[in-house]
């Protein structure tokens, strides 16, 4: 909303510094700021709020004995998170983006999932919702998620340079061919301009690349010709142009110039249906391994969100530069216009990462429970499928990677030795690992400061991986 009215105030009055709102950086960082300062300020009334409720959180009585004093701290911390998201993502972003809705969506449905199953454990039964209904929750955000993939053109095509009402934003091949700032699209050849009959459709039901534009610049109407040889790239880059292949393809990470698309192998693939069908299996896995991941990482103050806002910056940088054709060549990954806007997303949830930080260091003042948990580690999944990193995960979300490894290890190893030897036996003291190292005599905040040490570590190296290429 400020950004359109930013807009707006640069392109009728023409006001200082209101041009910014053009820049993704400036966004990303404004989103960011406002998000942490609607956090920071909303933090201690919500905090007594949830205090006042009595939702606090329950500790298990296997858990390390330390954290007996934290016994009666708030939980529901999510809610902070979620509505610094909010008002951050609609004051910055742009809300004609369907990555910033599906975002958006995918945070509320998940967040409304972490807090009916946090409120059941304060109300009903410390088991909370029933792992199936939390189950199928997910598999219904994969699900939503996936169809607006497949039926919103936006998600993979090549950018429109004409707005709703026709303002044309200038590049390379509409300055070119004649186009100046200002001008206002009026009609096509002799069709009227309407921007969801033409929007990723350059060719409309003309059969052919429109050879003239009706204009409005300034007071007067004119006509513009286009010569033949650029016809097509001018209708590009006013329109956009569909590429749905990209849905079902990625970047391989390590490799130069290699690209993987699901349900191919060689030279044979499955037919387009099965396909969808299976990325559609992959989407879910991604979701549900990522927010029960980030769901166990949860368990020390400050460590969740810490490394979730490591991840966060990370998978922005990955948005900003699949957006940006240069820097898109460059590194030799898919080229995503439109994915700028997950970039401002992103700078969204690290500044509302940091101001629940603020409450969350040791010792907490308030934890964030499955309401904020289960919303960032879908939404972690979910961006890293829309900017094709997702074969990058065990690097970006390698904490919570090795969270969930360490306790399948330890269920595993379990329930084999106890099969084989009548006795169930352990690998690790206490699984998730970060219990395992409190048992070694760590101190809380020096385990938490080492994994955040060593998530900036993981995400560096997925950084590397695209100059390996």
């Amino acid at each position: 909303m400020l950004a359109e009215l930013m807009r707006y105030l640069d392109a009728h009055y023409d006001l200082p510094g209101m041009g910014l709102a053009y820049y993704l950086s400036f966004r990303t960082l404004m989103g960011g700021f406002t998000a942490a300062l609607v956090g920071w300020l909303l933090g201690p009334t919500l905090i007594r709020w949830l205090a006042k409720m009595s939702f606090q959180e329950t500790i298990r009585q296997e858990g390390p004995a330390t954290h007996a004093s934290k016994k009666g701290t708030p939980t529901m911390g999510g809610l902070l998170i979620g509505i610094s998201l909010l008002v951050g993502t609609l004051l910055w972003g742009d809300l004609r983006s369907p990555y910033l809705w599906a975002l958006l969506g995918l945070a509320l449905w998940l967040g409304t999932l972490g807090f009916l199953d946090d409120w059941l454990k304060q109300t009903r039964s410390k088991k909370g919702l029933r792992p199936r209904l939390k189950l199928l929750g997910q598999v219904l955000a994969a699900l939503w998620l996936v169809l607006l993939m497949v039926l919103e053109p936006a998600f993979y095509s090549t950018r429109a340079h004409v707005g709703p009402e026709g303002e044309i934003r200038l590049v390379g091949p509409l300055k070119a061919a004649g186009f100046r700032q200002g001008d206002r699209l009026l009609a096509i050849e002799d069709r009227p301009f309407v921007y969801e009959s033409w929007r990723f459709r350059p060719t409309g039901d003309l059969g052919h690349y429109p050879a003239s534009y009706l204009l409005q610049r300034d007071q007067d109407t004119l006509r513009l010709f286009i010569p033949p040889e650029s016809q097509e790239a001018v209708a590009t880059a006013l329109f956009g142009r569909q590429n749905p292949e990209l849905l079902l393809r990625t970047n391989l990470p390590f490799l130069k110039s290699q690209e993987m698309e699901y349900g191919r192998f060689g030279a044979w693939r499955l037919p387009y249906q099965l396909q969808l069908g299976l990325y559609g299996l992959v989407v879910l896995f991604i979701l549900t391994a990522t927010s029960n991941a980030f769901n166990l990482t949860d368990g020390l103050d400050g460590l969740a969100i810490g490394v979730g806002a490591i991840a966060f910056v990370s998978l922005g940088s990955f948005a900003y530069f699949s957006s940006n054709r240069i820097w898109a060549d460059y590194f030799m990954i898919l080229y995503l216009p439109h994915a700028a806007e997950v970039t401002v997303f992103c700078g969204v949830v690290v500044g509302a990462s940091l101001a629940f930080l603020w409450y969350n260091a040791y010792p907490a003042q308030v934890f964030m429970g499955d309401t904020g948990s289960l919303m960032l580690g879908g939404l972690m999944g979910a961006i890293a499928l829309m900017v094709k990193k997702e074969l990058l995960l065990p690097l970006i979300a390698g904490i919570s990677f090795a969270e969930t490894l360490s306790v399948m290890i330890q269920v595993a190893y379990f329930k084999y030795t106890r099969r084989r030897y009548g006795e169930g036996r352990r690998i690790f003291r206490m699984s998730p690992i970060h219990h395992h190292f409190e048992l070694q005599g760590w101190h809380e905040v020096k385990v938490v400061i080492r994994f955040w040490i060593v998530a900036l570590l993981l995400n560096a190296l997925a950084f590397i991986t695209l100059k390996l290429r």
